[in-house]
């Protein structure tokens, strides 16, 4: 079970979120309060241990902003948060051709056409994601854990992993990993002191409860 802590904004939180047993760890380069300067992106991603995957976190950015950013910071993972077009993901990937793509999707019901459209588009393309992340939508509703796990189950033409995102805390990620439909989750607020302000303690319950409702998935009934 993969766990991204995302939405770290400094050294400091970054060294306990791998300390915590975080897989990845979120930067975010898009408006929010959790947004990073460069400067700081490099800096964490430079204080993480090599088991540690930064990923720099776009929505809606330029191919040309991401590949800058990218090749200043020597980071190989991108998440998409927004509605980027299959044809510029594919430019990117043209431009990067080492670079891992997380393509974020944000879930309004438990059925979405629209998203069996764009992995469509992305097979045709010959366009490889790495990870779809299906997470609840921002200001709006949350769809119910129920919904993102039968959409996960019901996406055709998946990347190799799916994560959950939108809604997790320590307290309720376990029940997620044990239904056994995620390959991964993805935090932000739910580890959080204040936003952009992560919590040790947090993190490290996340983290284990979440390998916790993964190996209850894997023991079976």
């Amino acid at each position: 079970m993969r766990v991204k802590i995302c939405g770290v904004t400094n050294v400091t939180d970054a060294r306990a979120a791998a300390e915590a047993g975080a897989d990845f760890v979120g930067l975010i380069r898009a408006a929010s309060p959790r947004h990073v300067s460069l400067e700081t992106a490099r800096a964490i991603a430079a204080a993480l241990p090599p088991k540690v995957r930064p990923v720099l976190l776009f929505r809606d950015a330029a191919v040309s902003e991401i590949v800058a950013v990218v090749e200043r910071t020597g980071v190989e993972w991108v998440q998409l948060h927004g509605r980027e077009p299959v044809a510029d993901v594919h430019r990117l990937a043209a431009r990067l051709p080492d670079l891992r793509l997380i393509k974020a999707w944000e879930v309004h019901s438990a059925e979405s056409a629209e998203l069996a459209a764009y992995l469509a588009e992305a097979r045709a393309a010959d366009l490889r994601l790495d990870v779809l992340i299906l997470d609840a939508p921002k200001g709006g509703p949350h769809p119910g854990f129920a919904a993102l796990a039968a959409l996960a189950k019901a996406v055709t033409l998946r990347p190799p992993e799916v994560w959950c995102a939108g809604g997790l805390t320590p307290e309720n990620v376990a029940a997620v990993c044990a239904a056994g439909l995620f390959d991964g989750v993805d935090v932000a607020s739910g580890v959080e002191r204040t936003p952009g302000r992560k919590d040790a303690v947090r993190m490290a319950r996340f983290v284990a409860a979440a390998r916790a409702g993964h190996g209850l998935r894997d023991a079976g009934p």
